[in-house]
Order: structure tokens, then sequence, then C-alpha cells
């Protein structure tokens, strides 16, 4: 049960530590520019993204562990595919949500 709570919560987890190392290195990749202050801002939307598809990742045995079961289904089987769906939605989310956060950076530069 606590493997489905991360999987439900590593997505915004990770989100939320993007953001706050993204907007603590703009400024130092705005005042030196190169390829090195880049590749921090690259190496933190793929660490953000790395671990939004690990929430997939944790959530995927559950699910299917738990078969046909229906998430009306009684405790514990109903209860745990819910969870594992919500992980892995949660999952997929913010994988989009962390890929929409790297478009910016190809596209603009660090003082932009």
């Amino acid at each position: 049960m606590r493997r489905l709570w991360l999987a439900i919560m590593l997505g915004p987890l990770a989100w939320l530590a993007y953001v706050q190392t993204a907007y603590a290195l703009v400024p130092w990749a705005c005042r030196h520019p190169g390829p090195g202050a880049r590749i921090a801002l690259y190496g933190a939307g793929a660490a953000a993204l790395a671990m939004a598809a690990g929430a997939i990742v944790l959530a995927w045995p559950a699910w299917r562990a738990t078969g046909g079961a229906d998430s009306n289904a009684a405790a514990p089987d109903g209860r745990t595919r819910f969870l594992a769906l919500t992980g892995l939605g949660s999952g997929a989310l913010f994988v989009l949500v962390a890929m929409a956060g790297i478009v910016p950076l190809v596209m603009l530069a660090p003082c932009e």
C-alpha cells in the first residue's frame, strides 16, 4: 500500500522539485551563458521526467496484480486497483507536465 501512495505522490513531488530547482538555476544560467548552464536546466527536467515515469513503474505491478478486479469490488482488491489506477494516471499526467516544462528550455534562452 505504501508503494501505491508513493506512486501517487511521486509525480507531483517531482514536478514541485523541478519547478523549485529550475527557479533557482535560471538566474545562474542567465549569468553564465554557455552549454553548461543549459545542461543543468535540461538535467533538472530529465530528472523530473524520470521521477514521474518512476511513478508509473511503481503503480503498474499493482494494477496488473489485481487482474480483472473492478474498482467497486470488495476490499482490498477494489481499493488496490483504484490506488494503482490513480498512481498510473498521476504518473502519466506529470510525465506530460514534465515534458511541457522542458519544451520552453529548448525554445528559449534562460534569460528570456
